[in-house]
């Protein structure tokens, strides 16, 4: 029979970049990534497509700087249409629905504009010309005024671009069930750019036969997921000509819970790892990009990803306690959060299986769960600090590009004790 015992699986903790030669400085670090064959975006961020993370609200902001978000099919077809249609009409500025305000001094008066527009940001002219911005950020209020601010800084390292199509239009992802045919047409038809199959293990008989025929039957870009393994990308890629991209990471999501009631999982940068070395076997690395689902937590696990050869990578929890996430607040004990749930948990298949006839409920076992993620305020913040967390370590990493990470960046092994000690310690924190 020979050996069960294949190996060993490497999860972003396990792993640090190893310092390299700094080429540039980190705001000088090209982040731009692929989503897919023909999306490139300046950051190279998703969302991920869930219930209580992306909607048109998120998807247009994340368009609005440079990310793309991918909107979720617990929905029936007609709604998930017009909540891509939404985001292909909202003005492509970054600025276009937030206050302007003709004073910094003016705080009073910007409390209720703000209040009355519904907006969570305003950026503060002084003279005609930008002197800082205000955010309302988890559940206080910050301003930060002037050019030397950290939110100005912000901005200036980003240089927000907006990801628009050829014809000046945010863009926006979908996810279908690579069953649904009939849905991804409508999307299509609706105006997404990209089509995201939602599936929690793709490599499946069925599925793929799926696979192709929806391949073939729209014209926009297919990313297929979500798969793990070396094995899944090969047989994918050998039976289905036109695959624009591979989402991977199995059971590495904070509220999925299939490695723990299932006992399958391939975590992320594993899944990374061993996709990317299937695109090596068959000279496509770079050209079919790999889309790091699932774990991400901060720029550091980004970037181990990229440099393990991700194109880019997928988030719902840094997402999810945001404003724009559609998800609602709950107050406890004078805190704020909002709710979030796994795909898989009991309140999310009993919504898909009602609204999505193509979402049969062929499993009864849960394998996510429901919970609540302290409020963060707008996403602004968190696209921001994610892209230039992402530049300042690939700084480390020796490298200016994502290309030139996958070829310069190095990851090491890092034992359980070194791993305690890079973290802060032996003090006492609030």
């Amino acid at each position: 029979m020979g050996s069960k015992i294949i190996g060993e699986y490497l999860t972003f903790d396990d792993v640090v970049i190893v310092p390299g030669l700094a080429p540039v400085d980190p705001a000088e670090v090209n982040i731009t990534g692929y989503a897919s064959k023909s999306i490139m975006l300046p950051i190279p961020v998703l969302s991920s497509p869930m219930d209580t993370v992306t909607e048109h609200r998120l998807a247009v902001l994340l368009a609005r700087m440079g990310g793309l978000g991918v909107i979720h099919r617990n929905l029936d077809a007609d709604s998930q249409a017009r909540e891509v249609q939404l985001v292909k009409k909202s003005n492509p500025s970054l600025w276009a629905e937030v206050p302007r305000v003709d004073s910094p001094e003016a705080l009073e008066d910007l409390l209720l504009r703000l209040e009355e527009t519904g907006a969570r940001a305003a950026i503060i002219y002084h003279g005609g010309v930008p002197a800082g911005i205000y955010i309302e950020r988890g559940a206080d209020h910050e301003y930060w005024a002037g050019k030397a601010s950290a939110m100005i800084t912000l901005l200036e390292l980003v240089n927000p671009a907006p990801l628009t199509d050829e014809m000046g239009y945010l863009m926006v992802g979908a996810a279908v069930s690579p069953f649904d045919v009939e849905r991804a047409r409508k999307l299509e038809k609706a105006g997404a750019d990209l089509l995201v199959t939602d599936v929690a293990h793709l490599h499946n008989e069925g599925a793929i036969t799926a696979l192709k025929e929806l391949v073939d039957s729209v014209s926009i870009d297919v990313v297929a997921g979500n798969i793990g393994t070396r094995e899944a990308a090969l047989d994918i890629l050998s039976r289905v000509e036109g695959v624009a991209g591979l989402r991977v990471g199995i059971s590495s999501g904070s509220i999925c819970s299939t490695g723990e009631v299932a006992g399958a999982a391939v975590p992320t940068l594993q899944a990374v790892l061993n996709v990317v070395d299937a695109l090596e076997e068959l000279g496509l690395h770079g050209k079919i990009p790999v889309i790091a689902d699932g774990g991400i937590r901060n720029p550091g696990d980004a970037a181990k990803a990229i440099i393990a050869g991700a194109s880019s990578v997928m988030t719902g929890r840094l997402f999810a306690g945001t404003e724009e996430a559609p998800s609602r607040k709950v107050r406890v004990g004078g805190r704020v959060y909002k709710t979030y749930r796994g795909m898989a948990s009991r309140g999310a298949m009993e919504r898909r299986h009602a609204s999505d006839r193509y979402s049969k409920p062929s499993k009864v076992l849960e394998e996510g769960v429901e919970g609540l993620v302290p409020y963060r305020g707008s996403a602004m913040v968190t696209l921001m600090e994610l892209a230039t967390g992402l530049q300042a370590a690939l700084g480390y990493a020796g490298a200016a590009s994502i290309r030139e990470a996958w070829e310069k960046g190095r990851l090491a092994r890092i034992t359980p004790i070194g791993s305690n000690e890079i973290k802060p310690h032996d003090i006492l924190t609030k």
